[in-house]
């Protein structure tokens, strides 16, 4: 076991800081602040669900070719070429028709998964075992910060002017030069390699499974609410301010939750807290279909976030318990169900919801969180 007192905690911060900067523009921005923006420009439920699956499909080549790029180049510059694709991206947007509209939507997925399995593999080879998950859970909130920041900077700023564009870029921006400034080592510590194996390749395979389990539900919901909800909110007639508001509320709960969900993975086991949150996915996303005083919803919100932020969080916590020595390949694994399950979400819920209503949103999701619910309980007696 590694030594606390030899990891380098240092690097560790700068690559947390790195990645929380970019998050804001490659995700707060152009994931969750640009479907709204999209749909004060005219864009209607069909459009808008195609615009967001371009998004999560650019990410795929980027997470399957980002390991071995960062094996041949070095994770310093894949991370970098997914910055630069992402600023083209965001330059692109504004002025796009239709048509580059999608390109310019691939472009920014492209970037975005450089990013992400360039350093976050790299991140948690160097953390000991024992606290993954807590380390997870605390990657996971500082990254969370993103869709609090980019709605709260552009409804103050202007949702539908240039600026998030320029939030976008500008925040990116910092997260590369402070990758270039910060001179850390791109090599794996040679401490790392006397972590000890996981129990048996029946225990790995049990875990992976489950961690596809959890990418696959979690990458349906996510997308289908980031690039749906603006038009659930104007089903309930809230304004473009409101619905901001309502998604700062929602980023909250992904921020503070997530410590708690890798907390419980660590005390009580990834199934027991794969429940946890499926239980509390379906409840919420109940009470959202119903009228609510407006401080009830807002509670609503904040606990969804917590929940649905959490299915990657755990997907993630599987990806390295399952096999410490294949630690990339299983997070490109699993962020690639997790992005191509997305790029499904949010087709299947705009078609939904111009066929029935902007409430069929939060059914799909809670089904969704079901259909994972019932996994969980008979893996759990399957497996015991």
């Amino acid at each position: 076991m590694i030594s606390p007192s030899r990891t380098d905690w240092r690097t560790i911060g700068i690559l947390i800081a790195v990645s929380a900067l970019a998050q804001v523009g490659q995700f707060g921005i152009v994931f969750i602040v640009l479907p709204l923006w999209l749909t004060e420009r005219g864009l209607d439920a069909a459009q808008l669900g195609l615009f967001n699956s371009m998004l999560w499909l650019g990410m795929l080549p980027g997470q399957f070719f980002a390991p071995r790029l960062s094996v041949r180049f070095g994770p310093h510059k894949v991370a970098q070429a997914g910055f630069c694709a992402s600023i083209a991206a965001l330059m692109l947007i504004p002025i796009a028709g239709k048509g580059l509209l999608l390109l310019a939507a691939a472009l920014a997925g492209l970037g975005l998964g450089l990013r992400w399995i360039s350093l976050e593999p790299w991140l948690y080879r160097m953390t000991p075992t024992k606290i993954r998950g807590r380390l997870v859970g605390v990657t996971e909130t500082v990254i969370g910060l993103s869709p609090i920041i980019a709605p709260a900077l552009t409804g103050w700023l202007g949702v539908t002017t240039r600026a998030p564009f320029w939030l976008g870029i500008g925040f990116i921006a910092c997260a590369a030069l402070l990758l270039a400034g910060s001179r850390v080592a791109s090599v794996e510590p040679k401490t790392q390699a006397v972590q000890p194996p996981p129990a048996s390749p029946g225990a790995r395979d049990r875990v992976l499974i489950l961690g596809v389990a959890l990418a696959l539900t979690g990458g349906v919901i996510d997308a289908a609410f980031n690039g749906l909800f603006p038009l659930f909110g104007a089903g309930r007639h809230f304004s473009a301010g409101q619905i901001a508001a309502l998604l700062s509320v929602f980023g909250m709960g992904g921020l503070l939750l997530q410590y708690v969900i890798g907390w419980l993975s660590d005390h009580r086991g990834l199934n027991h807290a794969t429940l946890v949150v499926a239980i509390g996915t379906l409840l919420m996303c109940g009470l959202l279909t119903l009228p609510l005083a407006p401080v009830v919803f807002y509670s609503a919100m904040f606990m969804l976030g917590g929940c649905i932020t959490a299915y990657l969080t755990l997907a993630i916590v599987a990806a390295t318990t399952a096999s410490s020595r294949t630690l990339a390949i299983n997070v490109s694994r699993i962020t690639m169900t997790y992005t191509a399950s997305a790029a499904c979400g949010p087709l299947l819920a705009g078609g939904m919801m111009h066929a029935l209503g902007s409430d069929t949103l939060m059914w799909q999701m809670g089904g969704m969180a079901a259909l994972l619910c019932l996994f969980a309980l008979g893996a759990k007696r399957r497996w015991a």
